[in-house]
Parts: C-alpha cells; sequence; structure tokens
C-alpha cells in the first residue's frame, strides 16, 4: 500500500508539472517562420567591423562524431 501511495504521489507531481509547464511552453515557443525572421534582421542589422573579417581568415575544422 505504501509503495502504491508513493507512485500516486509521483504521478501527480509529474502530471501537475506537465500541465502548468505546457502553458508556459506555448507562449516561449516560436514558429521555425518567426525564428528564421529574427536571424535574419539579426545578421541585416548588424555592422561588419575589422575584427569580424579577420575571424573569417582563421581556418576552422568541423567534426561530425
Amino acid at each position: 500500500m505504501k509503495n502504491h501511495y508513493l507512485l500516486t504521489q509521483i504521478a501527480d507531481i509529474l502530471m501537475r508539472l506537465y500541465e502548468n509547464g505546457s502553458s508556459v511552453i506555448k507562449k516561449v515557443k516560436k514558429t521555425i517562420k518567426e525564428k528564421s525572421l529574427d536571424l535574419f534582421e539579426a545578421i541585416r542589422g548588424r555592422i561588419v567591423t575589422d575584427k569580424d573579417l579577420a575571424e573569417l581568415d582563421t581556418p576552422i575544422q568541423v567534426r561530425f562524431t
């Protein structure tokens, strides 16, 4: 009985977190289109400096594991 009670309590806590958290997540979520537009505006409005150009000259290495 004690184990059943504890599992019921854990399930209740998880259900409350899911129900209350889902409304917050819906407010924070953006669509892919909104994200891409925000990224485009950030890139478009940025001024390129000499430091940015110097960083382009440094070699990089990309690895996929």
